[in-house]
């Protein structure tokens, strides 16, 4: 399968799925990560990105405050969030899917 979707993929120094980036990769996608959501936030105005996904597991957050300010300044770029807690309601973030962990590169790659 190729793609050229480009993700900006938002993961915190604590990563818990080290193999979704790899594994997306191998499938095509173009993957840049950033490590912050201020890092996310200066990448926003690359006109190219297709989506956003939010590794809120990995930075020890909900993601909720990420997933707004970046569907704010982005003009409702479509966010995938992903969560080790209690799965919040779509409308409380602005992300188009929430994931929550555990679950397989395929569900992924699917919602993508």
């Amino acid at each position: 399968m190729e793609s050229e979707a480009r993700i900006l993929w938002v993961e915190g120094r604590r990563a818990v799925s080290p193999y979704f980036i790899p594994g997306l990769r191998e499938k095509g996608f173009n993957i840049e990560t950033v490590s912050t959501g201020g890092e996310a936030l200066s990448k926003l105005p690359d006109k190219g990105l297709n989506l956003v996904v939010v590794n809120a597991a990995s930075m020890r957050t909900s993601g909720t405050r990420i997933c707004h300010s970046i569907y704010d300044q982005s003009g409702g770029i479509p966010i995938v969030l992903i969560t080790d807690r209690d799965k919040p309601s779509v409308k409380d973030t602005d992300a188009e899917v929430i994931l929550k962990l555990p679950f397989t590169i395929r569900k992924l790659i699917n919602r993508i």
